[in-house]
C-alpha cells in the first residue's frame, strides 16, 4: 500500500511524516534510547486517541493445533529440568489461517503464547498470566495483543483448553482439536497502544503492542497446572517508559 507505513496505521501519524521518520523507526534497536517492553500501563496517563483505526480480528471457530513447549536450552544436559524467564508454552498457527487488520493493513497470526505472571501491568497490578498473540504484517513487521488474564471463570474458553493441557518440557506436544480461536478474543476491543520491544531475547524492536482493557477470566485449575511447569514464573521484568506515550482507543 503506497505512502502507508505501519506507524502512520497504528498512530496515525501522517504518511509524509511517517515516511521522514520510518529509518529512525527502524533502527530503533540501536538507539541511544531504548523503547523496550513490557511497561507498566496507567490508565490515567493514556491518551484517549478515538481517531486511531479499529481493530478487526479474522479468527476462525475451529482449528487445529499443536502446543509445545518453547526450549531455549536444549544444549544443556540439564535442560529437561532446568526452567528459564525465556521459556513458555506456545501454539504455532498455520499460514493464513487466522489475521488482524488495523487501517486495512494485514497482519497475520504466528503463534501465541503465555507468560506467569503478567509481563505488562496495568495501574501497578500484575495479573497471574498474560497471553500473546503474536502476528507478523507483509514486511516483518511485527504487532503483538496481549490479554490479562485472571481467575473467577467457569472454564470452557480457548485459555483453559490450552493451559490445562500444558506438555512438561520435553514431552510430546499436545493436540488441540477445533480450537474456537474467535471465542478467545474479547468482544470489548478497546486497547492501549504503544511502541515497545519482543520481551524474550533478542528483545527486537520495534514491536506494535496492542494491550487489551479487557480481562479474561479462566478456571483457577487451568492457571495452577501452567504455573506448575514454571514455578519461578516466566515473565520479564518492567522496562522504563523512556518518554513514550501510551494511547488508548475505545472500541466497545
Amino acid at each position: 500500500m503506497p505512502g502507508l507505513t505501519r506507524r502512520s496505521v497504528l498512530f496515525a501519524v501522517p504518511a509524509a511524516a511517517a515516511a521522514i521518520a520510518s529509518p529512525a523507526l527502524i533502527s530503533r534497536a540501536s538507539a541511544a534510547t531504548p523503547h523496550q517492553s513490557p511497561i507498566d500501563i496507567h490508565r490515567s496517563g493514556a491518551v484517549v486517541s478515538h481517531d486511531l483505526p479499529a481493530l478487526h480480528v479474522h479468527y476462525p471457530r475451529s482449528l487445529d493445533l499443536e502446543i509445545r513447549y518453547e526450549r531455549k536450552d536444549s544444549g544443556q544436559p540439564d535442560g529437561c529440568e532446568h526452567r528459564t524467564a525465556e521459556e513458555t508454552v506456545l501454539a504455532e498457527i498455520p499460514a493464513g489461517a487466522a489475521w488482524v487488520t488495523l487501517g486495512g493493513v494485514r497482519y497475520d497470526l504466528a503463534n501465541f503464547h503465555f507468560h506467569t505472571r503478567s509481563e505488562h501491568r496495568l495501574d501497578g497490578h500484575q495479573f497471574p498470566l498474560e497471553q500473546h498473540w503474536v502476528h507478523i504484517g507483509s514486511n516483518g513487521e511485527k504487532l503483538v495483543i496481549g490479554l490479562f488474564i485472571t481467575t473467577g471463570g467457569h472454564g470452557g474458553t480457548l485459555q483453559d483448553q490450552a493451559l490445562a493441557t500444558v506438555p512438561a518440557e520435553c514431552s510430546e506436544n499436545v493436540r488441540l482439536h477445533a480450537a474456537n480461536l474467535a471465542a478467545a478474543l474479547p468482544t470489548d476491543l478497546s486497547t492501549f497502544r504503544y511502541d515497545g520491544s519482543l520481551t524474550t531475547d533478542p528483545y527486537t524492536e520495534p514491536v506494535s503492542w496492542l494491550v487489551l482493557n479487557h480481562i479474561r477470566e479462566i478456571k483457577s485449575s487451568s492457571l495452577t497446572h501452567f504455573q506448575s511447569r514454571f514455578p519461578d514464573g516466566d515473565s520479564r521484568p518492567l522496562q522504563p517508559l523512556n518518554g513514550r506515550t501510551v494511547k488508548y482507543r475505545p472500541q466497545h
